[in-house]
């Protein structure tokens, strides 16, 4: 590690999270290193550009949800373009292609969760314990796999309580609205790079850290660079801003040893959960789909495809951005399962089950098919899972994950942030800023 550049801070991990932060402290001329493990910035935002597509693939963060400051700031002052999602939302049985009324149903659940929900419930139990006439077996089934789609969770373990504060976040940002960046999320962690002061900040990649000791206003981190090259640095405080599934880890290969211990944030720790994902983009030679009928309509405006599959129950296509590119979304049970094959193997589960939610014979999807993408997050040592949720009874652990030790330690990243945002880039984002500022204050 140079010597000409002495922090004050360090942070560990250079996702928005760690970006955000780095940029705050390095604007108020704080001096910061950030240790960034992967050969690249942005964390779990991985964003490909593939020759001869006219828009971005999305393998980690694809969504904005809402129109959250933290996120729309940054596409103000830049300039970037952004799409409204906008279409129909179609479901696939056995019976075939029909119009949708998932959401519906899932909203009449909700609903009734926000009134009755008790807050240690999980919400497989609130579910189990509804006696309204109203609500269909159908209608419970359809919310139990949206908490599996949407959270990435267990239905039996994640928080009734969460579940609510986090639908009262959305409320406050216009979360119904959803919006993708045609251009590639990746233009996103450009904008946050482009906010820290050169003069007081530095990034250095490929420099995996493998253990932090510290006391108070006194840190040292060890790290192993790709050529293996062991590395030793000095700071007053440090940031530390990795995925919660690298937090929870005990692969030696992954986990970073801390030196004491992080004792006191074990109870927060058990009550939360990594939620897991499988996902793979299929690019094809033509938008085939919309030849397809659904009750006498096209395919022509589908956004989301709904279906109790076993591998991919979701689907989703690009529209009103007309690019044959569709994406199987494969959560929680079915991702965990997944995750097991390689990539040749998850791609090939996704065309098979492609075939079978849209009635078409598997020859077709093989035919169209130019190429397939994908990136198991379960296994990436640098995330070990998807996104965050809050198990039952873990009303706190988000706020206590959060909470700094010893004025020395700090911490951020999705799952410390506890305003009902865990899980997206503009709650990673809040957290670095929160962050940021309690180590200014320090």
């Amino acid at each position: 590690m140079t010597s000409r550049f002495n922090p004050d801070v360090l942070i560990i991990g250079a996702g928005v999270a760690g970006l955000a932060g780095a940029g705050m402290l390095s604007r108020a001329g704080v001096r910061v290193l950030v240790l960034e493990a992967r050969d690249h910035i942005g964390g779990r935002i991985a964003t490909i550009h593939p020759a001869g597509l006219n828009v971005a693939i999305e393998l980690g963060a694809e969504f904005v949800h809402g129109r959250p400051p933290e996120t729309f700031e940054l596409i103000n002052d830049s300039n970037l373009k952004i799409s409204r999602i906008q279409g129909e939302p179609f479901c696939s049985s056995e019976a075939g292609l029909a119009p949708c009324d998932f959401w519906s149903r899932i909203e009449k659940v909700l609903e009734k969760m926000k009134k009755e929900g008790l807050p240690q419930q999980s919400f497989d139990a609130f579910v189990r314990s509804l006696r309204d006439p109203q609500i269909t077996e159908k209608d419970k089934r359809a919310a139990c796999n949206y908490v599996r789609g949407f959270h990435a969770a267990h239905p039996e373990e994640i928080s009734v309580q969460s579940l609510i504060e986090g639908i009262e976040a959305e409320d406050e940002i216009d979360g119904d609205s959803q919006f993708r960046l045609p251009q590639g999320y990746d233009c996103l962690v450009t904008a946050l790079n482009d906010k820290l002061d050169r003069e007081h900040s530095r990034i250095q990649l490929n420099a995996a850290v493998k253990s932090v000791t510290w006391k108070p206003d006194c840190v040292t981190v060890e790290a192993k660079s790709s050529t293996a090259a062991e590395q030793r640095v000095t700071a007053r405080k440090v940031l530390l801003t990795v995925p919660l599934g690298l937090l929870k880890s005990d692969d030696r290969h992954s986990a970073i040893n801390l030196d004491p211990p992080l004792t006191a944030k074990l109870p927060a720790l058990s009550r939360l959960r990594v939620g897991h994902i499988i996902r793979v983009v299929l690019v094809f030679r033509s938008r085939f789909w919309t030849e397809l009928k659904a009750d006498g309509r096209t395919l022509q405006k589908m956004t989301f495809l709904f279906s109790d599959d076993e591998d991919f129950p979701t689907w989703w296509t690009l529209y009103p951005i007309e690019q044959p590119v569709l994406t199987a979304w494969s959560p929680a049970d079915s991702a965990e399962r997944l995750s097991k094959l390689n990539d040749q193997e998850i791609c090939e589960r996704a065309i098979q089950s492609l075939a079978r939610v849209l009635h078409i014979s598997l020859e077709r999807c093989r035919t169209e098919l130019v190429t397939a993408y994908t990136h198991n997050w379960q296994t990436d040592p640098y995330s070990r899972g998807a996104y965050s949720y809050v198990a039952s009874g873990g009303s706190e652990a988000q706020r206590e994950l959060a909470a700094p030790l010893n004025g020395t330690l700090f911490f951020a990243g999705e799952a410390t942030n506890f305003q009902g945002h865990h899980g997206t880039v503009h709650g990673a984002i809040a957290s670095g800023y929160r962050a940021a500022k309690e180590i200014l204050q320090s």
